[in-house]
């Protein structure tokens, strides 16, 4: 019962700093219209736009302590793999909420991949997700892999470790502002 209202917690927090969050025209951040992975996933997930396999994913699982995450030798401005869960999770939802400190700044983390689909668009869509140590809630980043790469030949399957670094920004799409890490560089573990 306390897990179960520790997480109904954890999702009202994100949700509400996620939905606190926008960009403007220029690409510079203010505060009422970026959406972060979280903030997709659930209004996707209400909407039927997300893809068996990314809504299976999106359930809460325990963090296994003994995951082993890729190396990948980039250097980061903002390095998330040193840090502990808590940490990142934070800094994760630091990143979604004030897009604009992070605007341009290269970024390495670690997580597991997930993959989601507009049904409306065709669109995939690409995130390196993340576990807070209770493993009550999830948050990541959306990453545009650097290359040609055609889901899903060159993809694994959801739930795969990843690190991943990349350039942090946001873009448009309709009348909303997203984050990712553009131009990534991706290592998928096994």
């Amino acid at each position: 019962m306390i897990k179960r209202l520790i997480c109904i917690l954890c999702a009202a927090v994100m949700a509400a700093g996620a939905a606190g969050c926008s960009s403007s025209a220029d690409n510079k951040a203010s505060k009422t219209n970026v959406k972060g992975v979280g903030d997709i996933l659930s209004s996707a997930a209400s909407s039927q736009s997300v893809t068996q396999a990314a809504t299976a994913s999106a359930t809460i699982a325990p963090v296994a302590d003994d995951i082993n995450y890729p190396e990948l030798d980039y250097t980061a401005e903002v390095d998330l793999t040193v840090l502990n869960s808590n940490m990142v999770y934070s800094e994760v939802a630091a990143m979604v909420n004030t897009p604009e400190k992070y605007m341009d700044k290269t970024v390495k983390m670690n997580g597991t991949f997930d993959v989601y689909t507009d049904i409306n668009t065709g669109t995939y869509y690409y995130s390196c997700i993340i576990k807070d140590a209770t493993a009550c809630c999830s948050s990541g980043i959306e990453f545009a892999w650097k290359g040609e790469h055609k889901f899903p030949d060159d993809y694994p399957p959801v739930g795969t470790p990843l690190t991943v670094g990349g350039i942090f920004e946001t873009y448009p799409e309709g009348d909303k502002y997203y984050c990712r890490l553009k131009e990534a560089e991706v290592v998928f573990g096994t």
